[in-house]
Order: C-alpha cells, then structure tokens, then sequence
C-alpha cells in the first residue's frame, strides 16, 4: 500500500543520514553511542529504597568535547598516580568547565561518562561525589538526590577505609581533594537535617519516605564512618608519638600517607560535627591529638581545613567560657588569613574563605566586649574598622547587638531527629537554643563593663560609694563584683590538648575587697614596640622588592 512504501521510504532516508552523519565527522565510532537516545532504564537500589520510584527517563547528554577530554584525562592521571595533574584537573578545570557549561544545569550523569572511563567503579564514585557536590552547590537538590548522594558516599567511603586499611594507592588522590570529600560529607549531612526539618515544605510522600528511611543521613551512620576512618589510619596514636618526638613519625610528616591525610581530616571533620550539634567538649576532646602551636602541622596543608579547624575551635572556647583562648584562636588564623589571602584570591574557595573571616571577626568582637585584653595591632585596627560601633554598643552591655553578630557568625546548628506531624521539630530550634545560653551568658555580665570602668578610675574606694555610683544597692554591687571575680578567672590554654589549661585572670588589673572597702592593684600595662617595628620593616621589604623587579 502508500502508507507501507511511504514508511519504507523515510527509514531508507533516516539510515542514509546516519550513514552520512558517521562519514562527516571525526568522531570515532565507538564514541557515537554518547549521542544517541536509549529507552528508559530501571536504576537500581538497595533494598531500603524499594518505595522510591524505579523507573527513570534517562537521555544520554551530547557531551563537549572539553568535557570528554576532561573526564579521560582525569582518569588516566588518577591511574597513573600523577598528583599534580589530578590537582590541576580537579581544582581549575574541573570548574572552568562548570562555568562554561554546567553554571545552570547538572553535570552529565554517571552513566554518561562511563564508557570513556571503561566503567571504573572507582572512578564513576569519585565522578559522582562531584556531580552531586555540583547540584548541592550551584542548583537545589531533590530527596532523590540526597538518597543518591548518600548511596555514592557511603559505598565511596567503604572503598577508603578498605584502601586505608591495605595501604593501598587506589585514592592517591591531592589533599584538596580529600579534605573536600570530607567536607562535604558533613555538609550535606548538615543540609539533610534542615531539609526534613522543615515539615510544612515536605509532602505526604516525602514524610512518609523519610520516616521508612530513618537510617540515611543519620547521625549515627556518619559518625560510624568518620570514626573508622580514623581508627583503620591510626592517626591518633601516630600524632601522639609526634608528640612525644618520634622521629620516624616525624619524617613521615613531611610526605604523610593518604590513610594518614584522611584520618587527619575525619578528626578535623568530628571538630565540626560535634560543634553543629553543641556538644563543645567532644569537639575539643576529639582533637586533643593535634598539635596546634606547630607551624607546619598537616592541617596547614590545606586553607580550608586550616580555617575550619581554628574557626570551629575558638567557637567552641567561646561556648565554653573560654574567652582568652578563643581571642587568640581567632587572633591566629585571622594574621593566617590576613598574610596568604592573596595566594588564593582565584580559588573557587576564596569567597567561602572570606565570609569565614569575616565570621571570625563578628566571633572576636564578641569575644574581646566580654574579656576585654590586648591583642595585634593589626587585627584591632581591622577590627575597629568592621565593628568599632557595635563593639561600643556591646561595651555598654546592648543586648541586641550581640544577638546580631551570634546569629551571622556561628555556625548553621542542626536537630538529628526526624519530626512528624504529632512532634514537629522547628527548624530553627537548634539554633534558638544555642543562642539562649550564649545570651544567658551576655546577661550575667551586663553591669560588668561599668563596674571595670569605674574601678580603673581609683586605686580604692569604698563599697558605698560605688553602689551610689552604680544606682544599685550595696549588696547587690558585692554581688557584681563576686561575679566579676569569677568571669576573670578562666582556663588558659598555654600547650598539650586544647582542652589542657590552667586557671588565670584574664584581666588587665587586680582588685580585691577588704570589708567596705575596694583596693584595685596599681598595674602598668607593657606595651611590646619590636612587634610593630620587625611587622613594618618586612612590609616595607616586600615593597621595596616589587618595585625593584
């Protein structure tokens, strides 16, 4: 009939142009299949996801030949074991191509890539903690995807705790990388717990999903592999020996192992977990191993964990009453910041680096209006400049204002239940909550800065007569100074475990009462000029040097 020869026809014409369209181009033709539709295919699970839907419509992507070269020459270089070109390939490439192709859509999944890669398992895990770290970044991840994303994790770390524990090379990945992998375990973690927080935004069948699939993104589950990356490196005990000043641990310092670097990292990760869920002395417990006067210790190998270690420690020294070791956590890392900021300003990290800065130095506000001291000059003018109002809007006790600079500069707190509609759980209950005690805090201090100001005034004076000056009664002045008495006396860091110590004043003068009256001890404050004269003889070094060449 017409119609039978009219459809002979079209197929004869459809294969001639496929014909052509092989002879025309210079793709090799085994390569042909990334271009080409398939049908649609089942996507397996495991057997705790049978609910979630089974069939997907799946288009294979028509890949750029950037791409293509991209993701074979990243796999050859992991083969290999070239470090340098993995490093190059994953922290510039890797993103220019993001923003060239990728900037508003997902990467091509792992499905996709696949057959330029010979289908290595190895390489597809690593390929897909990319491609989900990209839509967790730049777009907004469906419950699908955080289910995904958990799979690929959790079968990612198995491979390295497996390689770990073999000393094997098969993720002799750069340190980058590996610090990122673990950062972003935590912070997807971070992200699952607020996205079933919020009830009202979920729908029926997502509630239901999350309740049947309690066990992902648990906090047990990632506690369970940080901690056994941790034990099968041994890097506890390996830092304690360094300690102690073992030198073979010591040498191995200078090329650690990637078991090592990735024990290193889950310990500083632990550091962050427990902070976002307010536990302040496990998190300081958990790194009582690391050494942080060294100066070249592993965290300084990667910024980001350098800042994220300092940043989460004088966190928690704040939390914890400890304000002179945390205006000196912060004082470090912000001169850190301050000296190699520079070196990082092409970094796809730089903008997240500066808004830790930026944190850091609402978090040292905060901390020098409650235990006032001196600190670099460097820092105070920096300080000055960014929060001289609000500093003296706290040094007169404004309660506000410190509710201000706490809820920019902490860190996102989480709740690890999962809620129903008979307890729901307010998603910033977390938060609300570690803001109560900090504010307690605040509170039990207002009338200390006018006391302080007062008693710098005299070398004594009587009880009286300062209750007269403070509007208050005599007893209740004794009661404010007892107070100011205990919030000076705090625990000092000065070597060993973060959470090692001994009682100090933290104060710049002495006071004590002897029956009605106050006696303040006559102290002289020892100003240090070699500091500021060797900072600016270097600055003036390096001026003279660029303008030389």
């Amino acid at each position: 009939s017409n119609a039978e020869y009219m459809g002979d026809l079209c197929l004869c014409v459809l294969i001639m142009s496929f014909d052509n369209f092989d002879e025309e181009t210079d793709i090799p033709a085994a390569d042909l299949l990334t271009f080409r539709y398939r049908a649609a295919s089942a996507e397996v699970y495991d057997d705790e996801y049978d609910d979630a839907p089974s069939m997907v419509s799946r288009q294979d992507y028509s890949l750029p030949d950037a791409v293509r070269s991209f993701v074979t020459t990243l796999h050859r270089a992991i083969k290999e074991g070239d470090t340098f070109e993995v490093f190059n390939l994953y922290e510039n490439n890797f993103n220019k191509l993001t923003e060239k192709y990728y900037k508003t859509a997902a990467w091509p999944p792992a499905e996709a890539i696949s057959p330029l890669v010979d289908d290595d398992a190895t390489f597809v895990l690593l390929y897909k903690e990319l491609y989900f770290r990209h839509i967790y970044s730049k777009l907004q991840p469906t419950l699908r995807h955080r289910f995904d994303s958990w799979n690929n994790y959790t079968a990612l770390l198995e491979k390295m705790t497996a390689s770990a524990d073999s000393q094997g090379s098969e993720f002799d990945l750069p340190a980058q990388w590996m610090w990122d992998i673990i950062d972003e375990f935590i912070y997807q973690f971070q992200s699952f717990c607020q996205f079933k927080s919020k009830l009202k935004s979920r729908s029926e069948d997502e509630l239901a999903t999350l309740q049947e699939n309690a066990d992902v993104w648990s906090v047990g589950k990632v506690l369970h592999y940080l901690h056994q990356i941790v034990a099968k490196s041994d890097i506890q005990n390996t830092l304690e020996k360094e300690k102690q000043g073992d030198s073979e641990t010591q040498e191995t310092d200078e090329s650690p192992s990637v078991s090592k670097l990735l024990g290193y990292f889950c310990l500083v990760g632990l550091l962050r977990l427990h902070s976002l869920l307010g536990d302040y002395y496990l998190a300081l417990k958990t790194i009582e191993c690391i050494d942080l006067s060294r100066k070249q210790g592993l965290f300084t190998r990667v910024a980001a964990c350098h800042i994220t270690l300092y940043y989460y420690t004088g966190f928690a020294y704040l939390m914890m009453r400890r304000c002179s070791d945390a205006i000196k956590t912060f004082q470090n890392i912000l001169l850190y910041i301050g000296r190699t900021k520079q070196y990082y300003s092409r970094s796809y990290q730089y903008d997240q680096m500066m808004k830790k800065n930026e944190q850091m130095y609402a978090l040292l506000a905060i901390a020098v209006s409650l235990c006032p001291q001196r600190i670099d000059e460097s820092i105070h003018a920096g300080l000055r400049d960014k929060y001289g109002e609000k500093m003296l809007r706290m040094q007169r006790s404004d309660e506000a204002t410190f509710e201000e600079l706490f809820a920019f500069s902490c860190p996102k707190f989480i709740t690890t239940s999962t809620p129903s509609s008979e307890d729901p759980v307010n998603a910033n209950q977390a938060y609300k909550l570690q803001s109560k005690l900090f504010l307690r805090e605040v509170r039990q201090q207002q009338l200390l800065p006018t006391v302080r100001s007062y008693l710098k005034l005299y070398t004594s004076l009587s009880t009286a007569k300062m209750a007269q000056f403070l509007d208050i009664s005599e007893s209740e002045f004794r009661t404010q100074v007892l107070c100011m008495k205990h919030k000076m006396r705090q625990q000092v860091w000065s070597h060993g475990s973060p959470l090692d110590g001994r009682l100090a004043s933290s104060s710049d003068f002495e006071f004590y009462v002897d029956k009605d009256t106050v006696y303040v001890a006559d102290t002289k404050v020892t100003r240090h000029y070699g500091e500021f004269f060797i900072r600016h003889i270097n600055k003036f070094e390096h001026i003279i040097e660029d303008l030389s060449t």
